[in-house]
């Protein structure tokens, strides 16, 4: 142990300090930064601008002063367990608290993630050293620190706590705060590695984990300095009393010996075997590093597993006067310049022009790489992969490398950032701060968000969380444009599956979709066959019709009610400006008092009002209520006492059913219009024609014009399924059409779960203070029940409303209003013209295709990119490509800024199977849910269809079968679970026997 922690200069740390700072022996001061990338899509040219002017050039005073250093490292692996572990747990906790068995699907997920990703890990230590504090104030205090610890007995191995140094302080938080700053400048996300709640250390975790990592379990943290609890007991009795404190940071690190292999090229230590690669001489094209990756992490290239880690040193150089003495020397060699070899000193005159510049900094830098075999590999496989990496790197700008020429154990500890103060393996090279700048790993996508309910993964496969609903957003309006083809359907039913599946909470989520056809039918089957059957009822598909059986009334509002609120009001204006289609300008003023006196006039508050009388035989369910608990009942009697009264024996859904029959209804309106109050404000034309158009309605839509009947009950998680009253044809009679269907479906969820308890004072309830008590109790448990439910409504196919005026401003209103009570609003288009006011509101845009050149300057003029957004559109986003999923270009609009990224969605066969919008497949798989529970019926299908799809044993079974499409899901059914048994069948038999 003691030949391998004396590599590691980590001495100790101050648990009392609030900075996250780590002293060496020397008393330097580290702070470790963690480096995430460019927080959105930026074109090469912009992203060297950034991190050479701004970053470099942020940090170049600094480093132009002696004492400070900066080590960068870039590290990528398979290891993906740390970022994935958590994230199905999270996912797996969530599902069992609601009920839902879906563990084949987060199974699968697992099996995606591992294999579509790469863990990545930034690294930057930012070094303060003795030489950057005050010379005399420096030496004092050493003196003052040697002398306390030699106050001590003594301890040779334990953690000294007389380490700081004060007057280092200041430069070093300087430093770290210039360091940021620089990052911020250089639109780079990173942050300081501090201790957590409970005082880890996260900064020594993942030093440790780079050398050590099978050997350090998630969470681990040194002990600071301090007495044990437990002391070791001496083998040797002497002076020294080490074992009574702890010991030093380094032996808490190095806690495993490493052996060097007879010729030094490879190491073995902590279960990995690494090899070393040192560049001798820089690269004489500075390229930026990401094409090194593109060497190394071509999927179809042979280092596409590789792991490996590249680590830059850049040093401050050291004496205040090495840049006058570097001066004369290049000046002197400058002489032998002469026009026969200028060639010869061309790179010298450069260098000369770089020194003459007040905003440069020359620096001194060095590059190390290492790469290694896992536990259980190959031992063959790392001289392989010390090969790719040394060619992958002498191609990167042409640079000379080499093995480690001694000592591989303190190489591999200089390619880990913090763990040595200062490198001695690689030669240094003296260049320009902002062309080493250029060389740093920076330019990789930045995550947005910390969690999420999805993984999705970047094109070369960073795991990415997505998070609906996420606090970082002002607005909760999704905006998917997706061409026919483009994966919009699986991509929708996916992210709706993991939102009711791993939302946070007990219960499932509030989610709608409105569909035009069938796609969103097996997200619905999955969710209900995944929830125990007395609670299948909670999720529901209906597929509406333009009939009475079906009908929806427009005009109902929430329990007790009699008038209607703001923002119900909003919606009666947009749907009834809709349905009756007038374009005089006037009606604009009409509607708003023909609606104010619908519901004056059903009232049963209102004098001069009309409200409707209890009729016996209208609702048999609501007779029974009344004789079963006695209510008054007289040829006089109200609905709104029938309401009232249920209401008073807490009989909610009752009472909502019977105010149904308290509500206007549409022919109420033509009432309205027949007062001589009407007539006498508005133009006696406009009111005929406000009249036809009603009766127009009420013939054309019976869905619209009675009490409603449609009741989803309990159901939470609900499919609106548009296909038979929806018009695919274009003309401005079927948008309109649409829009009406649209509006009403919002409002048959809406009216479930919308509002908030401000709105409890602004309620028209019955004076009396028993009642009003009664219904003010009812909402506020109704608010309190819903306030903290995530709630998503999905509107697909938005483009057949054709951006209808009324709809595109309720879609508004919705999204304005929707955040108070944590709704989502997403809608899926294939016009981009629909979204063309929504855009700048929208919190995340997903668009899944654009083929031309036309349409992704459409897109750019929509959604506002710039030019290198629009070429990784170009480049990157073409719909689905068979196993690598599709990518998506994604905007995320967070509260002071925006980001844009290339994301990538994936799915195994389970999920495909269980979101498949095939007839045939749809009914193989409900035919197998039928007869065993859905994680077995989803594991069998992808395990005999891995291609998430039957349609070849269907056509081949249908060209022979004559019977119906029902019986050959039942006859494919039978054969795989026949092949099944028969596999099974030997096993069974063998263990038999053996038995």
């Amino acid at each position: 142990m003691r030949t391998a922690d004396k590599f590691c200069d980590l001495a100790g740390f101050d648990p009392e300090r609030e900075e996250a700072v780590v002293y060496a022996h020397d008393g330097s001061q580290l702070t470790l930064i963690e480096i995430d990338g460019v927080l959105s899509i930026v074109s090469a040219d912009d992203y060297l601008v950034n991190v050479v002017e701004r970053f470099a050039g942020g940090i170049a005073q600094i480093l132009k002063r002696p004492g400070h250093q900066l080590t960068v490292s870039y590290e990528s692996s398979l290891n993906t367990g740390r970022i994935i572990d958590p994230f199905v747990e999270r996912q797996t906790r969530r599902s069992r608290q609601k009920g839902l068995a879906v563990e084949a699907l987060i199974e699968e997920g697992r099996e995606v993630l591992e294999e579509r990703s790469r863990s990545e890990t930034i690294l930057l230590a930012a070094w303060t050293r003795p030489t950057a504090g005050m010379p005399e104030e420096v030496r004092k205090e050493q003196r003052e620190n040697r002398r306390a610890w030699q106050e001590l007995p003594p301890a040779r191995d334990a953690q000294n706590p007389f380490l700081r140094l004060g007057s280092l302080d200041g430069a070093h938080a300087a430093f770290v705060r210039r360091v940021m700053e620089a990052l911020g400048e250089a639109r780079l996300q990173g942050r300081i590695l501090s201790p957590d709640d409970q005082g880890r250390r996260r900064d020594l975790e993942q030093i440790r984990a780079a050398v050590l990592y099978h050997e350090t379990p998630d969470g681990w943290t040194p002990y600071g300095p301090g007495t044990r609890r437990y002391p070791g007991a001496k083998e040797v009795h002497d002076d020294d009393v080490s074992e009574f404190f702890t010991p030093t940071v380094a032996r808490q690190i190095m806690t495993t010996n490493a052996q060097a292999s007879g010729n030094m090229r490879t190491l073995d230590m902590g279960g990995r075997r690494y090899a070393l690669a040192v560049m001798r001489m820089f690269p004489s094209t500075i390229l930026p590093f990401n094409r090194l990756l593109d060497s190394l992490l071509e999927s179809s290239s042979r280092s596409a597993d590789m792991p490996f880690r590249v680590c830059f040193h850049l040093e401050a150089l050291r004496d205040a006067d090495v840049g006058f003495k570097l001066r004369k020397v290049v000046a002197g060699l400058l002489a032998f310049a002469s026009p026969s070899n200028k060639n010869l000193f061309r790179a010298l005159r450069q260098l000369e022009e770089v020194m003459e510049k007040d905003g440069e900094a020359i620096v001194k830098g060095r590059v190390i790489a290492t790469t290694w075999t896992e536990p259980g590999e190959d031992p063959g496989l790392l001289e392989r992969r010390r090969s790719y990496l040394m060619s992958a790197m002498m191609t990167w700008g042409e640079a000379q490398m080499s093995d480690a020429p001694y000592n591989p154990l303190r190489a591999l500890c200089e390619t880990v950032p913090g763990m040595t103060v200062q490198a001695e393996v690689p030669p240094g090279s003296i260049a320009p701060l902002g062309d080493l700048a250029a060389l740093l790993p920076f330019h990789r996508t930045a995550p947005i968000f910390k969690q999420g309910q999805s993984m999705l993964v970047t094109p070369d496969g960073k795991p990415v969380p997505y998070e609906a609903l996420s606090p970082e957003q002002l607005f909760w309006l999704t905006l998917i444009y997706a061409t026919p083809g483009s994966g919009k359907s699986v991509l929708m039913n996916r992210l709706n599956v993991e939102f009711a599946a791993f939302s946070a909470g007990a219960v499932l989520p509030f989610l709608a979709v409105i569909d035009v056809g069938v796609s969103s039918s097996g997200f619905i089957e999955l969710i209900r066959n995944a929830l125990p059957s007395e609670r299948r009822h909670e999720a529901y598909y209906v597929r509406l019709l333009n009939t009475p059986d079906y009908a929806i009334n427009f005009l109902d509002l929430g329990l007790g009610r009699r008038m209607p609120l703001e923002r119900e009001r909003s919606f009666i204006e947009n749907f009834l400006t809709t349905l009756l289609n007038v374009s005089n300008p006037e009606v604009a003023l009409l509607i708003p008092r023909m609606i104010t006196r619908v519901f004056q006039l059903k009232s049963d508050l209102q004098f001069s009002s009309s409200p409707s009388i209890y009729q016996p035989n209208v609702d048999k369910e609501i007779d029974e209520l009344v004789r079963r608990h006695r209510i008054p009942v007289s040829d006089r009697s109200r609905w709104w006492s029938i309401v009232d009264a249920l209401v008073e024996g807490r009989l909610y859904t009752a009472a909502q059913r019977a105010q149904r029959y308290a509500m206007p209804v549409l022919e109420d309106f033509a009432r309205v219009l027949a007062e001589p109050v009407m007539v006498q404000d508005f133009p006696e034309e406009l009111i005929r024609h406000v009249q036809r158009s009603l009766e127009s309605a009420i013939e054309k839509f019976p869905i619209f014009a009675r009490p409603t009947r449609l009741d989803l009950g309990e159901a939470r998680v609900v499919s609106i399924d548009l296909q038979d009253v929806a018009q695919r044809h274009k003309s401005q009679e079927a948008e309109r059409n649409n829009a009406l269907f649209f509006m009403i479906a919002r409002h048959v969820y809406l009216s479930k779960i919308s509002g908030f308890s401000e709105e409890i004072a602004k309620m028209d309830f019955p004076p009396e203070d028993a009642i009003r008590a009664q219904y003010v109790r009812y909402w506020e448990s109704r608010y309190h029940e819903v306030a903290e439910t995530p709630k998503r409504l999905c509107m697909d196919e938005y483009h057949l409303t054709g951006g209808v005026e009324t709809i595109a401003r309720q879609v508004k209103s919705d999204a304005r209003e929707g955040r108070k009570w944590g709704l989502e609003l997403i809608l899926v288009s294939q016009l981009l013209a629909d979204f063309d006011t929504l855009a700048d509101m929208a919190s995340t845009v997903l668009v899944l295709n654009a083929d031309s050149n036309e349409i992704r300057e459409k897109a750019r003029e929509t959604f506002g990119f710039d030019q290198a957004v629009k070429s990784a559109l170009e480049r990157q986003v073409h719909g689905p490509q068979g196993r690598r999923g599709a990518n998506i270009l994604a905007r995320i609009k967070l509260r002071e800024e925006e980001r844009w990224v290339v994301l990538n969605n994936s799915l195994g066969p389970r999920m495909l199977w269980a979101l498949t919008t095939k007839a045939e497949d749809r009914l193989v798989r409900d035919e197998l849910y039928r007869r065993m529970a859905v994680n077995e019926a989803l594991r069998i299908l992808a395990a005999r269809f891995p291609d998430g799809t039957a349609i070849e044993t269907w056509s081949r079974m249908s060209a022979l079968a004559r019977f119906g499409e029902d019986r050959i899901a039942k006859t494919i059914v039978d054969q795989v679970l026949g092949e099944l048994m028969s596999e099974a069948q030997p096993q069974i038999g063998r263990s038999r026997t053996a038995a």
